[in-house]
């Protein structure tokens, strides 16, 4: 049973966010979209481990995706986190192509079809220190000790792994995507019962849930820009065009003759994701380009925003509206 779905990441969707307000001449533009089309690839790695994955009893396994938990060194990641009877399983999605090669002293290169050379980190102890993370985790909650293991999964089944010589031997635990079904069935057949019951890991999953922390980031600070390289005013939901014009309790497009009742709200996820949480009547006129303030506080308070503070200085604290977010590229 999915506990944990995986989707668009916060970052992602602040990549996307910065992507439709920068100008296409703007200096920057081509770094974001290339950062932008890498989280794309990695989220498409990923859930290539999805296939497998659907071939498992949902009554048996509690999958979790993109777990992001906070203990006294900061904050560690895992991909995917599956709860079984018998044991935890870590899953490391490496979105590696061409030909890996396991060399002297756990070195990784990737060859890629260009035949150039790219050295990575060694996964291994990253997911064994993820390990070590998640179990002191969960003893500080309480939870009897379970064992808990790992797999470090490239997600590509065209890719090539290799040894550099017959005396480096590539860990067990990395494996394709293609055989992580069978993998996880001869782990769950070899492993004896932990004493754990699946109420007591479907608590454990909910207190992960509950935990998750998402990535906070000042995405306009990463990339050095302020408010003023920002293209201000409400997209088109049907064809990306900027700004629409308000008349009539409506956004109209002047490229494609598009209306919209509540186009605002991709804006108003737009300023949330890019400035901040928390905005003022006058700061959404000036964002949203629209000049009457009783226009712009019927549309925070249409769209239910919280008010905080007295007339004077009230302001609207956002929240992030899943379903009204489009993509750039």
């Amino acid at each position: 049973m999915i506990v944990k779905k995986r989707g668009k990441t916060l970052e992602m969707m602040r990549l996307d966010a910065l992507l439709r307000r920068l100008p296409e001449s703007h200096y920057k533009k081509g770094t974001v979209q290339n950062d932008y089309k890498k989280k794309i690839s990695e989220l498409r790695g990923e859930r290539e481990v999805d296939y497998p994955l659907g071939f498992l009893d949902d009554k048996d396994y509690l999958i979790l995706h993109n777990v992001r938990l906070a203990d006294v060194n900061g904050y560690f990641q895992i991909d995917t986190l599956i709860l079984t009877e018998k044991y935890i399983l870590i899953l490391e999605v490496k979105n590696w192509y061409g030909t890996i090669l396991f060399g002297e002293n756990g070195q990784v290169t990737r060859v890629g079809d260009d035949q150039k050379e790219e050295g990575f980190a060694n996964p291994i102890p990253q997911v064994k220190t993820q390990l070590h993370r998640l179990q002191k985790w969960i003893r500080s909650r309480g939870m009897p000790a379970i064992p808990i293991k790992f797999f470090v999964v490239i997600s590509y089944p065209s890719t090539i792994i290799k040894s550099t010589s017959p005396n480096n031997i590539i860990p067990n635990e990395v494996i394709h995507n293609s055989q992580l079904f069978f993998q996880i069935e001869e782990l769950s057949s070899k492993l004896p019962p932990s004493g754990l019951r699946m109420n007591q890991l479907i608590n454990l999953s909910e207190q992960i849930t509950r935990c998750h922390v998402p990535p906070t980031e000042n995405i306009l600070g990463k990339y050095n820009l302020s408010m003023d390289d920002l293209i201000k005013g409400v997209v088109c939901p049907s064809c990306m065009g900027i700004p629409m014009i308000r008349a009539k309790r409506k956004w109209f497009c002047n490229k494609c003759n598009h209306s919209s009742v509540n186009a605002h709200l991709i804006a108003l996820n737009d300023y949330k994701l890019l400035i901040g949480d928390i905005i003022t009547n006058r700061d959404s006129r000036s964002f949203l380009l629209i000049e009457s303030s009783h226009v712009a506080k019927r549309l925070l308070k249409g769209a239910n925003f919280k008010a905080i503070g007295s007339t004077s200085k009230r302001r609207y604290e956002l929240t992030l509206n899943l379903n009204n977010q489009s993509t750039s590229l």
